[in-house]
């Protein structure tokens, strides 16, 4: 976890240390940019004694084994009165900390992300209070009434309603930060919208970047221009690479049989604006006097002021003191108070499990701060440091026993949000043996947490989860239950793994205990594709075929393949167009594309379910109700696919509303595919190309009334087209096409709309400039993409000029052979 989880309520009402006493102080929250004019009532001469005293406390830590390495500093009115490291920055090595020993800063990220976002508003691009549908309209959260309305403020003050942490759990596995993102939208919500204080790493790193967005630049280039360099931050990065690269860092280390081991590494750039930032103590005083100085340092406003004086603000009550059962608050990237004297407290943690401990503390009213930066996983120590500090600056001495109550906190699971859940050291009361191997093993799935396989390692089980398939052995614990042990930033030992038996003897789901944490941590089976004694064997990789499928659940679903070699073309056809659209003839004995391209590759065509085969017939793939979504399709292909063991890559060669299928394939599974040709394909920019009432108009006689001629077939193809394009472009924004050969082949004919008039007369020439202008955006979609117009089709190029869709196709299979072929002129 990026800092301990729940620790920022605690923390805040512990740091708070000396509460505020009034609640007439509240008024005082509006007060953002008069602290340098307020006087003060800290002296250099408290600070010394201060510092004086830290020092002590410092270097009686490091010879006590408290953390192997420690470095502090001190800004006071505008000055960085202390710079020091004390211990080592590995055990190993026994290499020194000093001032300039970069650390990784776990959640101290926040408040240095939040000063970003405070400069990007500043310059007037984008709000506090602007909506992330609006900046990022691939995000969604679960609820699409709050998908519309959350804003960046909402996630910077954690009161979006997604769960404590969502998201971590997904990161241990190895999602990376845009799929981790996309699927917030399946994690249900643990309150109302702001209605509850949530800290949740993923939701802000959500905001910071949808606020990047309009800057047209990643999130950690921005940081670097935008605060990093004019602030002469010269050993501060928001990227893992840079921390790795440096010579002078320290690395994390954790707690093994009493003694301080270098054993982990932590990767955090799927929450970096969260959790990401690594810095040394000099570099993190220059800001710490930025943010003491209202914007300012030396002497120019590299910040907006009032833009910056947001995130000072209480905007989420977080919990009550229990020093004075006053309430706490969560700023925008801040833990915020106030003390007796009404002066504004503004405090962050930060802690990584496997090896790292960090804390600021400011009084901006005494322009007095201080940064702690540990490399060890937390104790307390860090918070205790920076706490007594600032009470013996201000008080003449520690208001409370700092380091008993820290290490109190940060000692017990349940504040920490470490879900331990059962004990599986102890023996079960009633053992009972497991079932067969055979009853356990398979694929299991949610929206969430995606698959997971049950496996035979060594003759045992074992779990594989993420995207990277990490496998963890399983230990049988009793009857249909297994523990494992797990591992990553949210590790919390042995847990769980229990499996539900169906009717048929075999396991319908299993219940992985840590995934669990908020209800995610069910996943059911996935069915097994059941072949008939047709497609028993794998569809030959070379040679002919045609036939049907058994796809499992009742359904067969056609596909033909011919030719050899890799990768293979697979074919995709347009709306209520089945396999033979690829060969057919406008004329007997013209060329066509199907059988041209398996002079050269494999290739394979198929039916979907509703598609027109012949004037008298559908086609034959099962019939299946409608509509369906492009989701469904590309779940059938997949399927299809997987069942008759086509090999891949695959290249695709899509048409028309295939090309919608298509992509969305490829953002699915991109391991998947390696090349494309787009013909005539259908884009989305089209529906924001054409005025609402015309998108209207155009969905309604081109995708939902049946074809003229064809009414009498009511399960014909029919699709939700909305939703399609909306599944198509969120999962593009989570895992956009990757750089591959794309052609794009693209009608120089209008549509014959003749079929569907009468229509305005303005429709036709509409959608002939929107289609276009969409053909132009989907040459952009891979770097060095071809587009070529077929100067003499409408539509249907694969028909009327078939070659120009087989030499396409050939480039894209040469390129993925041999990248040197590709060359951008088509």
């Amino acid at each position: 976890m990026t800092i301990v989880r729940r620790i920022r309520n605690v923390d805040m009402r512990i740091v708070s240390s000396v509460v505020f006493r009034n609640a007439f102080l509240a008024i005082l929250l509006v007060v953002s940019s008069a602290y340098a004019q307020e006087k003060n009532y800290v002296t250099s001469e408290q600070v010394t004694k201060a510092i004086q005293e830290l020092e002590k406390l410092a270097q009686k830590q490091i010879q006590q084994n408290a953390v192997p390495g420690i470095a502090i500093a001190v800004v006071f009115q505008d000055k960085v009165v202390y710079a020091k490291g004390f211990g080592v920055r590995d055990v190993n090595t026994k290499t020194p900390v000093d001032a300039d020993t970069v650390f990784q800063l776990a959640s101290v990220s926040k408040p240095i992300g939040s000063t970003v976002v405070a400069e990007l508003v500043g310059e007037g691009k984008i709000t506090w209070d602007s909506k992330l549908s609006v900046l990022d309209p691939g995000f969604a959260m679960f609820d699409p009434w709050v998908t519309r309305e959350i804003t960046i403020r909402d996630m910077y003050s954690h009161r979006s309603g997604l769960p404590d942490h969502a998201g971590d759990l997904l990161e241990d596995l190895g999602f990376t930060r845009s799929e981790i993102l996309h699927r917030l939208r399946y994690q249900h919500p643990d309150s109302s919208f702001r209605s509850h204080y949530a800290y949740t790493n993923f939701g802000m790193t959500e905001a910071a970047v949808a606020a990047a967005k309009p800057y047209g630049a990643e999130w950690e280039t921005l940081c670097q221009e935008k605060l990093f360099k004019p602030l002469g931050m010269t050993s501060t990065s928001s990227r893992y690479a840079d921390f790795v690269a440096r010579s002078n860092k320290a690395l994390g280390h954790v707690l093994v049989d009493g003694k301080w081991v270098q054993k982990f590494k932590r990767d955090p750039d799927a929450q970096s604006p969260t959790g990401g930032v690594s810095s040394s103590v000099n570099d993190v005083a220059k800001w710490l006097r930025l943010q003491l100085g209202n914007g300012k340092l030396n002497g120019k406003q590299l910040v907006d002021e009032k833009a910056l004086a947001e995130t000072h603000h209480p905007q989420m009550r977080t919990g009550f003191n229990p020093f004075t059962d006053l309430p706490t608050f969560y700023g925008l990237g801040w833990n915020v108070g106030y003390d007796q004297e009404g002066r504004l407290r503004l405090n962050h943690s930060g802690a990584f499990d496997l090896g790292a401990a960090t804390y600021v503390n400011l009084v901006p009213a005494e322009r007095l701060g201080i940064v702690v930066l540990t490399n060890g996983y937390p104790i307390g120590l860090a918070e205790g440091l920076g706490t007594i500090f600032v009470d013996v600056a201000l008080y003449g001495r520690s208001t409370q026993d700092w380091f008993t109550l820290y290490k109190q906190v940060y000692s017990n699971p349940a504040a920490t949000g470490t879900v331990l859940g059962f004990d599986y050291s102890k023996p079960p009361a009633a053992p009972g043996p497991a079932l067969k191997n055979s009853v356990y093993v398979g694929k299991y799935a949610n929206d969430f947490f995606g698959e997971i396989s049950i496996i035979e390692k060594d003759d045992g089980l074992a779990i594989v989860e993420g995207p990277q398939s990490k496998i963890f052995p399983m230990k049988h614990y009793q009857r249909d239950t297994f523990t494992y042990q797990t591992a990553g930033e949210n590790a919390v030992g042995v847990s769980g793994i229990t499996f539900t038996i169906g009717p048929d003897g075999k396991a319908t789901q299993l219940l992985v205990e840590n995934l669990n944490a908020h209800g995610e941590g069910t996943f059911k089976r996935v069915p097994r594709p059941e072949r008939t004694a047709q497609s028993t064997a794998p569809v030959p990789t070379s040679g002919n075929f045609a036939g049907l499928i058994d796809i499992g659940a009742g359904r067969k679903m056609y596909l033909e393949c011919r030719g050899s070699g890799s990768p293979t073309v697979i074919l995709e056809s347009g709306y209520r167009n089945d396999a033979d659209i690829w060969s057919a003839e406008l004329e007997p004995g013209t060329t066509t594309v199907f059988p041209q391209v398996a002079r050269f590759t494999r290739v394979c065509a198929y039916d979907r379910p509703g598609t027109f085969l012949d004037a008298d017939h559908l086609g034959r793939s099962t019939p299946l109700p409608m509509p369906r979504t492009a989701r469904d399709l590309v779940s059938d292909l997949h399927g299809l696919l997987q069942t008759a063991h086509v090999p891949g890559p695959y290249v695709f060669a899509a048409h028309s509303f295939g090309g919608i299928f298509a992509r969305l394939y490829a953002s699915t599974y991109p391991n998947e595919i390696v090349g494309m040709v787009l013909v005539d394909a259908l884009s989305e920019k089209v529906r924001t190309g054409l005025t609402p009432e015309q998108w209207k108009l155009y969905v309604n006689f081109g995708f939902t009334k049946p074809t003229p001629g064809l009414e009498k077939y009511k399960d014909i193809e029919t699709l939700d087209v909305n939703a399609s394009l909306d599944q198509m472009e969120k999962a593009a924004s989570a895992e956009p096409l990757r750089p591959m050969p794309l052609f794009v082949l693209t009608q120089g004919q209008p549509f014959d709309l003749s079929p569907w008039q009468p229509l305005p007369a303005d429709f036709p020439g509409a959608l002939d400039r929107a289609w276009h202008a969409a053909q132009d955006a989907l040459a952009t979609l891979a770097p060095n993409a071809k587009h070529r117009i077929a100067a003499k089709s409408a539509h249907y190029i694969q028909v009327q000029e078939p070659q120009l869709v087989i030499d396409a196709i050939k480039q894209v299979v040469e390129a993925v052979r041999n990248p040197s072929t590709w060359t951008t002129a088509p």
